[in-house]
Order: structure tokens, then C-alpha cells, then sequence
């Protein structure tokens, strides 16, 4: 899999387009050389690739959707946007990139997809939901059933089976991520709250 940088507007006439969304920033941690601060340009969720093109900047970026692990709404800083991580070790080619290579290895790429209009964000995160869909990862559904045949099983969410770089990427996620809300109260896991309650009553 591969990020691909644009110097040109893509062609997405003859693609399969989900959603577009003009006056959005893009904002690429660690940033581009000469990019610094958020791109502003056109987002287009195709069922291909995720594009999105400036043409102040005369830049852009596609991306497959295999390569972004995650994606998610994010209100961090009170910035509502999407935030997007791509895979272990995917950089764009002009990067500002660490040059300690213990710092490199921890690195990774994110993406934040800011809209003028903070009311179009569930559409794209839809839309994009939708397209993912259409491109499952083969190699991460090849493991899962590999694990799914052997006899140990590692909790993902118990910190002492992971390495400090995975403790790492999880605090920042769990920092940049707001738990779900229902009419503006926290949503609680109901297993939880049964598990409590039983334990107060024995």
C-alpha cells in the first residue's frame, strides 16, 4: 500500500463519488515540507481513494483506505474534525520526518479533515465508513484468523500486554477521542454498570 502526494487536481469524474467537501482544511501531523500550518482545498470521498487537493497550495493527497487504521470523529480542543491515522511506517515523500530513528519508529502519520461546515462531519465520516467497507484490509483478516486459531489470546485493552510504543499510541488516542454521548450524558457500557451493581450487593 502507498500514499501518494498530488501536484495536480485528481480527475474524479469517472469515480464513484460518495461525498465532496469544499472549504475543508487539512491538517498532516508530522507536516509536509513547506506546509506547516492546515492546507485549505476540496475533500472527495471516492469508493477508490480519499482525496483531497488545494489549489492555493497547488498539493494534495490520495490515499487508500486499507491504509487508514483509523478514523473517527474528533472534537479535541474544541475542533470538531476527522481524525485519521494511517498504518505503522506510511509517510508521505516530503515529510518532515524525525531523523533519530528511535523517533521515526514511533512516529505516525495522522490527518485531520476540518470542515468549514462542522455540520457536514457525519456525512463524511459516513461516507467514508461506506467506502472502507469496500476495501477490507486482507492481511489484518488474515491474522485475525490466525488468532482466532490459536489457543492465546491477548485483551488489546490490558496496557501490560503491550509494548511501550503501543502504551504510547494508546494514551494519545484516548486523549484525542471524546466517549460517546446519549442526550449529552456519557454512554455507559451496561455489562459494566450490571457487574457494579452486583458486587455492591453482595
Amino acid at each position: 500500500m502507498t500514499v501518494t502526494l498530488l501536484s495536480q487536481a485528481p480527475d474524479v469524474t469517472s469515480l464513484k463519488l460518495r461525498h465532496v467537501q469544499k472549504d475543508t482544511a487539512l491538517l498532516i501531523s508530522p507536516p509536509l515540507a513547506g506546509h506547516p500550518g492546515p492546507i485549505f482545498g476540496e475533500l472527495s470521498v471516492c469508493e477508490d481513494q480519499l482525496y483531497f487537493y488545494s489549489e492555493t497550495a497547488q498539493s494534495g493527497i490520495a490515499v487508500e483506505y486499507p491504509d487508514i487504521i483509523i478514523h473517527a470523529i474528533s472534537r479535541q480542543d474544541g475542533q470538531p474534525n476527522i481524525y485519521c491515522q494511517l498504518d505503522t511506517g506510511l509517510f508521505f515523500p516530503n515529510q518532515e520526518l524525525p531523523e533519530d530513528d528511535q523517533e521515526r519508529e514511533e512516529t505516525v502519520t495522522e490527518l485531520r479533515l476540518i470542515p468549514r461546515d462542522g455540520g457536514a462531519l457525519e456525512g463524511i465520516y459516513m461516507a467514508m465508513n461506506e467506502c472502507a467497507s469496500l476495501h477490507p484490509d486482507e492481511e489484518f483478516m488474515a491474522e485475525q484468523e490466525e488468532e482466532e486459531d490459536g489457543d492465546f489470546y491477548a485483551d488489546p485493552s490490558d496496557e501490560a500486554e503491550l509494548n511501550e510504543i503501543q502504551q504510547a499510541a494508546l494514551r494519545h488516542l484516548e486523549s484525542v477521542f471524546e466517549p460517546p454521548t446519549i442526550n449529552g450524558h456519557a454512554f455507559e457500557d451496561p455489562v459494566e454498570n450490571e457487574e457494579e451493581n452486583q458486587n455492591r450487593h453482595q
